[in-house]
């Protein structure tokens, strides 16, 4: 056999088994189990937000990006929240509860927040690490979007209505 047919043959053969390594671990991601306690010293768990969308929001009182972002989740909360929509956001560990309260009360953030003091839930969601960073979450725990920066609020619109969320 030639030089340049053993060479055509092995990048076929290259590519197949690559192939079939991303055909095989093309799998959804689902959410990592994970427990923590809210601002409001309320318990959770991942079984909490089984059976209804979820979005979490890693997010820090300093970051401009996720302060911008704050009246568009609000509104997103009211909207989808009645039917059935969890979010949760999750400060990061650098800053503080002090702070973190703060802006929840000056931003009027309706919906569950807690501080990651000890990275834990960073690691669970695949260590996060930069701000802001967001998961859709499917009713059955299974990932479907991940998203580092700001939303596209309409792209979001779109997954929570193709879930069979209506608006209010």
């Amino acid at each position: 056999m030639k030089t340049h047919q053993r060479r055509i043959l092995l990048a076929t053969a290259l590519l197949a088994i690559l192939f079939a390594i991303n055909f095989l671990n093309r799998s959804d991601k689902v959410m990592a189990d994970f427990s923590f306690t809210d601002i409001d010293g309320q318990t959770h768990t991942r079984a909490d937000y089984l059976g209804k969308p979820l979005l979490v929001i890693f997010w820090a009182t300093d970051c401009p990006g996720c302060i911008k972002e704050m009246p568009d989740l609000v509104k997103l909360y009211q909207t989808y929240s009645p039917n059935d929509l969890s979010m949760l956001g999750i400060a990061m560990a650098h800053d503080s509860l002090d702070h973190i309260n703060a802006m929840r009360a000056a931003k009027n953030l309706p919906y569950t927040i807690t501080w990651d003091h000890n990275n834990a839930l960073a690691q669970a969601f695949d260590n996060v690490r930069v701000t802001p960073t967001h998961f859709l979450i499917t009713a059955k725990g299974e990932i479907i979007m991940r998203k580092i920066g700001s939303l596209n609020m309409d792209l979001v619109d779109k997954k929570l209505l193709d879930m069979g969320l209506n608006k209010i």
